[in-house]
């Protein structure tokens, strides 16, 4: 039986997943798509706090949210 599908030759990490952010108001998880980049506008699910996406565009890790108000 043949397979589905043909094996990649190489993955890209910064592509299967999103950074992990927390509000800095109140410390909540704040959930990615994964479209996002540096300097997009964001909200906080839990209290609605604006924030912008703080870091460079190929380091997702060291990503960071800053609150704007």
């Amino acid at each position: 039986m043949a397979p589905l599908k043909g094996r990649a030759r190489f993955s890209d990490r910064t592509l299967m997943r999103a950074p992990d952010l927390y509000c800095p108001i109140c410390q909540a998880n704040i959930p990615l798509g994964g479209d996002e980049k540096p300097g997009d506008e964001i909200f906080c699910t839990y209290c609605g706090a604006p924030c912008v996406i703080q870091g460079k565009v190929d380091a997702p890790d060291a990503w960071g949210a800053e609150e704007d108000f």
